[in-house]
């Protein structure tokens, strides 16, 4: 069986998109055994989901979860404990999976040594400024890194970690339900259960045909705020004491080391201007990262869910 975790925050417009493009089997490619649970704080957000189910006549297939707001990683721990898939599929209310996303996503647990599986974040915005293209350039080198560093499996759709990895996406990732205890203050949950899994002895994957469909912060003030929450989170990870097996993989020193890509990227003098400007953003966000994470020793914010606008 096959539990689809939707975790959304005030995104009535988004969740009926995001559950349509699970429930239309014909769409999805997802087995016939399914369900869908819908995690929200909000009854916006639970009504528009509800009702999208209700087009589907998902009946009892679809499970609603209304959480009591104290962020994604405690919401996903409510829907963990009702899920009762043998597989978990984790992605979020204002993304929707492209055509065959399912299927591709679930295709590397033929292999039983996978743990967990990624899918292709791909930026939905447009790349005509700078916003735009910053999202389609991160998101794409996100893509290049993982298929250089996971060994692509002969004969199939999908690459496999070895002696290395990257972490899963949370836009579009699945894992075995391995009864994870994921903490409440995570600040990067799909981090900190692709370290889980691989400490487990187990592999992950990367299913570059599972695409999910993201928009990315559209104002220098949400960019900001919500890289600072996932890329910090990697040094919340280090504190807690997951990197075992593997080394951290996020951090200003590493992503210097990609700076080739960020040039090759662009396809004309604008957009090289943009990547340009890319570095000092960078720079800056970690910065933010050591004073709140390091000195600060900051957590998650008391109000759990923290809403990026300008992805809505």
């Amino acid at each position: 069986m096959i539990s689809v975790i939707i975790a959304s925050f005030k995104e009535p417009k988004t969740i009926g998109r995001c559950i349509s493009c699970i429930a239309n089997k014909k769409y999805s490619s997802i087995p016939n055994d399914f369900e869908i649970i819908q995690v929200s704080p909000d009854s916006a957000t639970l009504n528009a989901g509800r009702k999208e189910a209700n087009k589907y006549k998902l009946g009892k297939r679809y499970i609603q979860i209304k959480d009591p707001r104290k962020g994604k990683p405690y919401a996903l721990r409510m829907a963990f404990k009702k899920a009762k898939g043998d597989i978990l599929i984790l992605t979020d209310g204002d993304t929707y999976f492209d055509r065959n996303s399912v299927s591709k996503l679930l295709e590397p647990f033929e292999n039983k040594k996978v743990g967990g599986v990624s899918g292709r974040p791909v930026s939905g915005d447009n790349r005509n400024n700078i916003f735009g293209y910053w999202g389609h350039l991160l998101s794409d080198s996100a893509h290049d890194r993982r298929t250089k560093t996971m060994k692509l499996v002969s004969g199939k759709d999908y690459y496999i970690s070895k002696e290395n990895f990257f972490p899963m996406s949370g836009y579009i990732m699945a894992v075995k339900n391995l009864d994870i205890k994921l903490p409440s203050n995570a600040l990067s949950d799909d981090a900190y259960m692709s370290y889980y899994v691989r400490n487990l002895g187990m592999e992950i994957a990367y299913a570059p045909k599972a695409v999910c469909f993201v928009k990315y912060p559209r104002s220098l003030k949400d960019y900001m705020k919500q890289k600072v929450r996932s890329l910090g989170g990697f040094t919340q990870l280090k504190q807690m004491g997951i990197f075992k097996k593997d080394k951290q993989s996020r951090s200003f020193g590493i992503e210097l080391r990609y700076a080739g890509f960020v040039f090759k990227y662009a396809k004309n003098f604008r957009e090289f201007f943009w990547s340009l400007l890319l570095f000092p953003v960078r720079l800056l966000t970690w910065i933010k990262i050591f004073w709140e994470r390091t000195i600060l020793r900051k957590d998650m914010p008391k109000s759990g869910w923290e809403r990026i606008e300008s992805t809505k």
